[in-house]
């Protein structure tokens, strides 16, 4: 366990007893309103590897996709609490913007092809936390540069090419658009 400590300090990032990711999306001022952005990209000395692609997936899928409407933002929460009765019962909601949205069973799976680090794969329920969070941010001031909001903890099950490894191991998840199934 005193191992497992000392890496999750290294990384800067904290991996929960049950092995999830838990990173913060943080918003940035544009002139004009607050943006979410992923957090700070932390190396890991022991293995080399970077981590914080998945909190910037997730923030980039925000700010492109759903932009500053509460109304997507409740399209998504309605897709992911009745997926049988939207408009991609099947789960395969493909590219929006920039980012592509897989569900599989409670399983999520967003991606982009610009940034091959940038994939991340959760569940339905850290989805549907995160754009809880997300309309309480856009229901408040976003506008005033004096009034930063607060982080947004995110948590997911694995990002990068992890995060590709362990959805295709899903049985009868759909094909990632630039894997070329």
């Amino acid at each position: 366990m005193k191992n497992q400590m000392v890496q999750e300090q290294l990384r800067g990032l904290f991996i929960k007893e049950n092995n999830m990711l838990n990173d913060q999306i943080t918003f940035w001022f544009n002139d004009a309103s607050f943006s979410p952005i992923g957090g700070k990209l932390k190396i890991d000395t022991s293995s080399n590897k970077t981590f914080g692609y998945g909190a910037r997936e997730i923030a980039d899928w925000l700010r492109s996709d759903l932009q500053y409407s509460i109304n997507s933002v409740n399209i998504w929460i309605n897709n992911l609490t009745d997926l049988e009765n939207s408009r991609a019962p099947n789960g395969n909601f493909g590219i929006g913007n920039a980012h592509w949205v897989l569900i599989k069973g409670d399983y999520v799976f967003l991606g982009t092809e610009y940034v091959e680090e940038q994939q991340v794969l959760m569940t339905r329920e850290q989805l549907l936390y995160v754009l809880e969070q997300y309309k309480a941010f856009l229901e408040g001031n976003y506008k005033d540069p004096n009034n930063p909001p607060d982080p947004i903890d995110v948590e997911f099950i694995a990002e990068g090419q992890d995060a590709i490894n362990k959805y295709e191991r899903l049985e009868g998840a759909h094909c990632i658009p630039y894997d070329f199934c």
